[in-house]
C-alpha cells in the first residue's frame, strides 16, 4: 500500500479478481458475472443485481446463494471461499463428477506419457517426406486458426 492508496476495507480477493479481469466498475463485473452465469446454468433469467456485487465487496458479504456461486466460479475460475467469502460453519462443497473435458484430458496425458520419456533418445532417421507432410499440415493449420478460430479448430487437430 502506498501513501496514496487506502485500504478498502472490503472484500478485498473479489474487488482484485474483477479488477483482474478488466471490470472497472461493480456494475460491469454483475454484468460479467450475469452473462458467466446465464452460460452455465443454462438460465437464460439469471441476473446478478449490483446492488448484490456491492454488498458481496463490503466488509462482511455474506455466504452467496448456490447459483451465484456457480456464476461466481464459472466468471473467474475460483469458488467463493477463494473470492474472499467467509464460509459457514459446517459447509462443505460438493466436488461434481469429472466433465467429458476432463476424462480427455487424462487420456492425453496417459497417452502421451510414453513420448515424454527421460534421459537421451538414439538418433533416428526421417523420411524427408514426412517432414514436408507435417510442415504443410501445420500451414494448413496456421490458415485454418485464422480464418476461423482456435474453438473450430481444435476438433479438427484432435481427431488427427
Amino acid at each position: 500500500m502506498t501513501p496514496h492508496t487506502a485500504p478498502t476495507g472490503g472484500n478485498d480477493a473479489l474487488r482484485a479478481a474483477r479488477l483482474k479481469r478488466g471490470w472497472r466498475s461493480q456494475e460491469a463485473a454483475a454484468k460479467g458475472v450475469s452473462a458467466a452465469g446465464r452460460e452455465a446454468l443454462d438460465d437464460m433469467h439469471f441476473e446478478v443485481a449490483p446492488r448484490t456485487w456491492r454488498r458481496w465487496e463490503s466488509a462482511k458479504p455474506g455466504w452467496p446463494r448456490d447459483d451465484y456461486a456457480i456464476a461466481l466460479h464459472a466468471a473467474f475460475g475460483r469458488w467463493p471461499e477463494d473470492l474472499g467469502f467467509e464460509v459457514p460453519e459446517g459447509w462443505q462443497r460438493e466436488e461434481p463428477p469429472p466433465d467429458e473435458d476432463d476424462v480427455r484430458r487424462r487420456t492425453f496425458v496417459s497417452v502421451t506419457a510414453a513420448a515424454l520419456t527421460v534421459g537421451p533418445t538414439p538418433p533416428r532417421h526421417v523420411d524427408p517426406a514426412l517432414i514436408t507432410y507435417f510442415q504443410e499440415q501445420l500451414e494448413g493449420h496456421y490458415r485454418a486458426d485464422m480464418l476461423l478460430g482456435p474453438h473450430d479448430l481444435i476438433g479438427t487437430v484432435s481427431a488427427q
